[in-house]
């Protein structure tokens, strides 16, 4: 054999245990891949990535439809709530020197937008009398106590 041919037959060789690795590292990553997606597989009832996928795009479909009917239906009740009794505000005072204590009320029942009802409780030695008065806007038609007023201040305030 000449020289050449020993040359040849050495970088060959090299050749030869270079691929021989590589196939073998091939091998070990073809095999952690292989583990991966069976057990990837294994807790699906569909055996192959498609029907996977399929029953995922299905799922998040029913979910973005039960997304928006909770979104309306969020919207439906924040219309509701602002017409809802939010704002609350209650006085007590004595509206007669002869009678003893605060025994008289006034109760503000106002939504957010300052709309509602006025009830106002007169106490007095010959009984209670009870008063309402509609409220728009933070206002009344008929004339406001300072009691009244007051009352609508403290649920404002709320």
């Amino acid at each position: 054999m000449n020289q050449n041919q020993e040359t040849v037959l050495i970088l060959t060789g090299v050749i030869l245990l270079v691929f021989f690795m590589w196939n073998i590292c091939l091998s070990y990553n073809l095999s952690k891949i292989k583990r991966r997606t069976r057990s990837f597989f294994a807790s699906s009832e569909a055996k192959d990535l498609e029907g996977i996928i399929y029953k995922q795009i299905k799922k998040t479909n029913k979910i973005d439809c039960a997304i928006k009917k909770i979104v309306e239906d969020n919207k439906k009740i924040k219309g509701n709530l602002s017409e809802c009794v939010q704002k609350v505000g209650v006085v007590r005072f004595n509206p007669f020197g002869d009678v003893g204590g605060n025994q008289s009320f006034v109760i503000a029942l106002l939504d957010n937008s300052l709309n509602g009802v006025i009830i106002q409780g007169l106490y007095s030695r010959d009984g209670i009398r009870v008063y309402s008065k509609e409220i728009k806007e933070g206002k009344s038609e008929y004339a406001l106590g300072k009691e009244e007023e007051e009352a609508i201040k403290i649920a404002d305030e709320k």
